[in-house]
C-alpha cells in the first residue's frame, strides 16, 4: 500500500510537468497580418466573426475567431493587425496568447479556390474573396 502511494506521489508530479513543459514549449511567434471582421451586422445572429491571418516565416495561417456577443466573450479587441503574437496549433484549433496571458481559441481554416474564386475553409463554412493576403471587409 504505501510502495503505490510512493509512486503516485512521484507521478503526479512528474505528469503536471511534463503538460506544463509541453504546453509552454508549442508556441511560436508570428506576425499577425489582418484582423477581418466577416460578422452579418444584418442577421438575427449573436456571433461575432473575425478571420485572423498569420504569417510565420514561410507560413500563412488563416483561422476563424467566433464569439458571442451577448456573453462578453469578444476579445477581439486584443488582436492588432501587424503586431507579433504567440501562437500554437493543436489539430484544427489555433491559439494565440494575448497581452494579459490568456488564449484566444479560432477554427483553422485552409486556402481553397471555389468555383474559380480563391477562399478559405473554416469547417463547413467558405470565405470567398480576393487574395487573402490582402482581401477582407473591414480591417481593424
Amino acid at each position: 500500500m504505501n510502495r503505490k502511494i510512493g509512486w503516485a506521489l512521484l507521478c503526479v508530479p512528474l505528469f503536471c510537468l511534463t503538460i506544463w513543459a509541453q504546453k509552454e514549449s508549442d508556441y511560436h511567434t508570428g506576425r499577425l497580418l489582418k484582423v477581418t471582421d466577416y460578422s452579418d451586422p444584418g442577421s438575427a445572429s449573436l456571433n461575432l466573426d473575425y478571420l485572423l491571418h498569420i504569417r510565420d516565416g514561410s507560413n500563412d495561417y488563416f483561422a476563424r475567431y467566433r464569439s458571442v456577443f451577448i456573453f462578453g466573450h469578444d476579445r477581439s479587441n486584443l488582436l492588432k493587425a501587424d503586431s507579433d503574437v504567440q501562437y500554437r496549433v493543436s489539430g484544427k484549433d489555433l491559439y494565440v496568447k494575448t497581452s494579459d496571458n490568456k488564449e484566444i481559441k479560432a477554427r483553422v481554416c485552409t486556402k481553397i479556390t471555389y468555383r474559380g474564386f480563391p477562399g478559405v475553409q473554416c469547417g463547413s463554412d467558405r470565405i470567398l474573396g480576393g487574395d487573402f493576403s490582402d482581401s477582407g471587409k473591414t480591417d481593424k
